[in-house]
């Protein structure tokens, strides 16, 4: 028995050499997710986008979540802002939003879905 487990550690450490070898992350592992924010019942139309209530916490949730490589991107379109997370499953994805202060008011809403990339970005394009 002991000879098996050997040889397991001796795998996996072989495995973790070759993954930061070719530069993978442990957020490279996980699996994409699409979120779709709206506006939620809290949201105050006479106000602002940057003057709602949670609306800074909100952002620096989303920072923090770059920072740490979970969130690969975002955007706006219309009314929509839309991001792509990295998580383990959809309920990982609903524990980290959940916490979210703007989310929690009912400030925003958020609809989220597997993702499966069938052609992968190349080059982010940015505006000036």
């Amino acid at each position: 028995m002991p000879t098996i487990i050997k040889a397991t550690g001796t795998a996996l450490l072989l495995l973790l050499a070759c993954l930061l070898a070719s530069g993978a992350t442990a957020a490279d592992a996980l699996k994409p997710f699409a979120i779709e924010f709206r506006t939620g019942p809290a949201w105050d139309a006479s106000r602002a986008p940057h003057e709602q209530q949670h609306f800074r916490e909100h952002g620096a949730k989303l920072q923090a979540l770059r920072a740490t490589g979970r969130l690969a991107m975002g955007a706006r379109y219309g009314d929509v802002g839309l991001i792509v997370l990295r998580a383990a499953d959809v309920d990982a994805v609903r524990e980290l939003l959940d916490r979210d202060p703007a989310v929690q008011a009912g400030v925003f809403v958020y609809t989220v879905q597997p993702m499966n990339i069938f052609y992968p970005w190349k080059d982010s394009p940015r505006q000036p």
